[in-house]
């Protein structure tokens, strides 16, 4: 009962640790001194943890108190609370604990294992402290990685969002992603532990351990200094655009639930964007480009492209977007039919998409992009592909309850401003046919900027970001809405993880919010502008875009993860093979009962002659 009580407080402490370290209502942006210490208490209670169930209930209860206190604001997700804070939270600390039975491995023996470990200077592999140490970082990296994947990925409360105050760290991410960090940093905690119970420990084996830690330590040191070097280098390197282009972001500030109707958000926007159009005018600029946040449109596309011609009646939205000669993109929804089979008979349904919509400088409605990425339980229901299922629910809950996830992805060219660094394509030369065509660039056309559009989650997502980069993206701009949460750490939380993407793929990234936190975040991560929350603001800034060049990230993704995954199967395999072998050495009680049958059979016979 003692143990049990250890194991909750030390889980506790530790996910309360974390969470401190995470972008909350004390510390805005985070403190990252915190995660210097977050794990150590759940690496020293984890070595005194006899057994597999103790060690599921310490990481469960540490990645709940982790989830519950830095995400306490999706219970203001109103009717959907239930699902967004509660289904969360219960499926992150179970991947939690599942990963916390993986973790006791180096700890699980039987009892003649540990026997024969105190009694003699062999030490197995899996009891070393270099392979604890590293170990039990390689664990939790792959935890991070699980619980950030997949449908019902989450990728806020993990360590990597607490680095913002140290920007020279998060530079790594262009190499390993944020699992880069977050490997340093639980690493940097195991080390700490072991020398702690080394402190404390009086054992023969004591110098032993001492001198695997020490080389342990010595290596996280080379991996740290080397970060360090690249994380400067990269953070003072002056990045040279090749284009640019003036973007007019939109701060609308709307609650968005009670907005019933969008004609009050629509006429807002337009105040604040002639504002800055006025602003740019008087010096002797123009704008290229106008972002309005998510879902300020409510009216579904692309039926609404006539609704807008004449709404809001005090100035028709497609009317503004002619006199103001700029394209721009709003956030709003899309609608379509699908047809399905169910049975013998088929059916039409309304498939509801949130989108992005681009319209050009004459007022036309040109295309949009759908989120590939829903929030779980909020924005997504599980099986509502299936026609019972998606009738249930459309009657119980509304057609609202779902949307559906965007199947393809899609940039937006926009005309845009070339700088003296700014280099032609080559010709190209192509043999089609056997006939020789050259295709050479026309400079009578304007110069254009590849822009994807990630909505809200979708910048969270290695497998949304990752394929819009790679297929020619020169310019991230993030429209998203998280008002409705209420609170100020909500919004930097989702700025923290989406300034990774800026960093990873060195590309720009400009983010267009209902409330905040909306920014134009430079390659290095550093803010060129923003606007204070929960405000009516609007933002105007000139928009480096660079070179368009593969980072290693880019080119290799999540390589770390599945390096750890690697690392985690060879230890299984060792730890089931290593068991196997101890099961076959006889306990000490076999032994001295051995001992005493062979004493027996020799007395025996010794009676007998």
């Amino acid at each position: 009962m003692e143990l049990i009580l250890q194991v909750i407080f030390s889980s506790v402490f530790s996910g309360l640790l974390l969470s401190l370290a995470i972008p909350n209502e004390i510390y805005l942006f985070g403190c990252p001194v915190f995660t210097l210490f977050a794990f150590i208490p759940l690496y020293l209670i984890l070595n005194r943890i006899k057994d597999f169930k103790t060690a599921f209930l310490a990481f469960f209860i540490q990645t709940l108190t982790t989830h519950l206190i830095s995400s306490f604001w999706l219970a203001y997700f109103k009717d959907f609370a239930i699902f967004t804070l509660g289904a969360s939270a219960l499926g992150t600390a179970c991947i939690g604990g599942a990963f916390g039975l993986y973790a006791f491995l180096p700890y699980f023996s039987t009892s003649s294992q540990n026997k024969l470990n105190e009694n003699t200077l062999v030490q197995p592999l899996m009891q070393s402290p270099a392979f604890r140490v590293l170990y039990f970082t390689v664990i939790y990296t792959l935890y991070e990685w699980a619980k950030s994947s997949g449908f019902l990925g989450y990728p806020w409360g993990t360590v990597s969002s607490a680095m913002y105050h140290w920007p020279v760290l998060m530079q790594t991410a262009s190499i390993t992603g944020t699992y880069g960090i977050t490997f340093v940093i639980v690493l940097f905690n195991a080390l700490a532990a072991e020398f702690i119970m080394l402190y404390y420990e009086n054992s023969s084996l004591q110098k032993t351990k001492l001198n695997h830690t020490v080389q342990t330590a010595k290596f996280f040191l080379i991996v740290l200094i080397s970060m360090m070097l690249y994380g400067i280098i990269q953070y003072d390197k002056t990045y040279k655009p090749v284009k640019k282009l003036n973007i007019i972001t939109v701060q609308q500030n709307s609650d968005p639930w009670k907005q019933e109707t969008d004609d009050q958000a629509i006429l807002t926007s337009q105040r604040l964007t002639k504002q800055k159009i006025e602003e740019l005018q008087l010096q002797n600029r123009t704008a290229d480009l106008v972002v309005w946040s998510e879902g300020c449109l409510l009216r579904a596309f692309p039926g609404a492209t006539r609704y807008y011609d004449w709404f809001p009646e005090e100035k028709p939205l497609t009317q503004f977007i002619r006199e103001t000669n700029v394209p721009f993109i709003f956030g709003g929804s899309v609608v379509r039919e699908k047809q399905y089979s169910y049975g013998k008979s088929e059916k039409d349904h309304l498939q509801f998409f949130n989108s992005s919509i681009l319209y050009d400088s004459t007022g036309n409605y040109r295309g949009y992009y759908a989120k590939n990425h829903l929030v779980p339980f909020a924005e997504a229901l599980p099986f509502m592909e299936v026609p019972p299922v998606r009738a249930f629910m459309e009657k119980i809950v509304g057609i609202s309850a779902g949307w559906t996830p965007g199947d393809q992805y899609v940039f937006f060219d926009v005309p845009c401003r070339i700088t003296s660094d700014f280099k032609l394509p080559a010709v190209k030369n192509i043999d089609l046919n056997k006939t020789h065509i050259q295709q050479v660039i026309d400079d009578s056309q304007p110069y254009t900027v590849r822009i994807a559009t990630p909505i809200c989650f979708d910048d969270a997502f290695t497998d949304i970001m990752r394929p819009l980069f790679l297929n020619g993206c020169e310019l991230f701009v993030n429209i998203t809405d998280d008002s409705w949460s209420k609170t100020k750490s909500s919004e930097i939380q989702h700025f923290v993880i989406a300034s990774y993407r800026a960093i990873e793929y060195r590309t720009t990234l400009v983010r267009s919010a209902n409330a905040g936190y909306s920014v134009v975040v430079e390659p290095s991560g550093k803010v060129i502008a923003d606007l204070p929350l929960f405000e009516e603001a609007a933002l105007s800034a000139e928009i480096p875009v660079f070179e368009h060049k593969i980072t290693t990230y880019a080119r290799f993704g999540n390589w770390l993860p599945y390096l750890c995954f690697i690392i985690f199967v060879i230890c299984s395999v060792y730890a089931r093979l290593t068991f196997c072998f101890w099961d076959y050495i006889p306990s000490e009680r076999k032994i001295k009962k051995s001992k005493n049958s062979d004493k027996k059979r020799k007395k025996n016979s010794k009676s007998k002659k």
